[in-house]
């Protein structure tokens, strides 16, 4: 899961900083969807560019490596 994306990810993390610092980006395959001021709002971006659940992943782009943990969330809205 996310194999793709995260291959993506690492393969351009200079180039996300550089572009990204400070924001969310969605990544699907091997592109950025979008940027987004935070994880919530990064999300919405997701469901709006139609992408599947399980098909993105979100990742905050910054230069602290402990920013690199991979979390797993499970968004509910009632």
């Amino acid at each position: 899961m996310f194999e793709q994306e995260a291959v993506y990810y690492e393969s351009n993390l200079t180039a996300l900083q550089e572009q990204y610092m400070g924001k969310y980006v969605v990544i699907s395959g091997d592109r950025v969807i979008g940027s987004y001021y935070s994880d919530e709002e990064a999300y919405a971006g997701a469901i709006e560019a139609k992408c599947e659940l399980g098909s993105f992943m979100i990742k905050h782009i910054t230069d602290n490596p402990e920013e690199n943990i991979q979390r797993f969330l499970n968004f509910v809205y009632v």
